[in-house]
């Protein structure tokens, strides 16, 4: 265990998680603390705070505990979604070690269409958001950025590095590689892929011994493809990506770069 995660929101399941009781058999009840066969709703907000100061009280307490960097997960509603935030992580020389911004594009077959397709900024717009926030506010260089949201191939990536991601989570991409066909059946725990299910007839779907090397794959061709980018911009690694190297070609055909349409803020 590296770091942990509070969950504040996120693009595919903004109203809270939903798990069918069908899928929680006694080893999934044990883990979770549930009860077994029993439908579980996931409440849509947290009761250990309720603003910003009794967050960064809860995030405190847990890297206490835990003795591990601790870290938060939002989707950006609007320009204005971080300033809140990062203002008074400027004020009080405290705040998370890490903030994983989810994109509106998220998806899930387990959840409601028409907060999966509208909510939420998408994952670039977000990005360059809260990376301004954080400049403004003097506090970019302590806390780390994590992007997820339809960020499956090379390119994508590359544009989000350049858009102030620091890392990417990538959870499409390995859930296609590893076998899902998107069936949309996640939550009646009849998955036709065994990805994800519990049932141990469906399981049987899901080859373990085939799929590991078909994820390996897609992760070792998913790097090269980052190394190329960077070699084509002229980069020694794609970790210097910036807003100078994404354009934008409009609909007449004019094209400016993303420093330029965003410039970077100045403190």
């Amino acid at each position: 265990m590296r770091c942990f995660e509070i969950k504040l929101a996120q693009g595919a399941k903004i109203r809270g998680g939903h798990v069918e009781g069908s899928k929680i058999n006694e080893e999934i009840a044990a883990i979770r603390g549930v009860k077994a066969w029993k439908t579980v709703d996931s409440p849509n907000r947290h009761n250990q705070f309720h603003d910003v100061p009794t967050l960064f009280d809860f995030i405190d307490e847990m890297r206490n505990v835990g003795g591990k960097p601790i870290g938060i997960k939002l989707v950006m509603g609007g320009s204005d979604g971080a300033d809140e935030l990062t203002k008074f992580m400027s004020e009080t020389g405290r705040g998370p070690d890490f903030i994983t911004i989810d994109g509106g594009e998220g998806g899930s077959g387990a959840t409601y269409q028409e907060m999966a397709d509208t909510m939420g900024l998408p994952i670039n717009s977000g990005l360059i958001y809260l990376d301004d926030a954080l400049r403004k506010n003097g506090v970019r260089d302590r806390v780390k950025i994590f992007a997820s949201g339809k960020l499956f191939s090379p390119d994508k990536i590359a544009i989000a590095l350049a858009s102030g991601a620091d890392l990417v989570n990538i959870a499409r991409g390995m859930m296609i590689s590893v076998g899902c066909i998107g069936a949309m059946k996640c939550h009646t725990n009849t998955c036709p892929v065994g990805v994800a299910t519990t049932d141990p007839d469906h399981q049987k779907a899901l080859v373990i011994d085939e799929k590991k090397w078909r994820v390996m794959n897609y992760v070792i061709t998913l790097r090269n493809g980052l190394h190329t980018l960077a070699a084509a911009t002229g980069i020694d690694s794609y970790t210097r990506f910036n807003r100078n190297h994404v354009v934008y070609s409009d609909q007449h055909g004019k094209v400016t770069s993303l420093e330029q349409l965003f410039p970077y803020p100045t403190t």
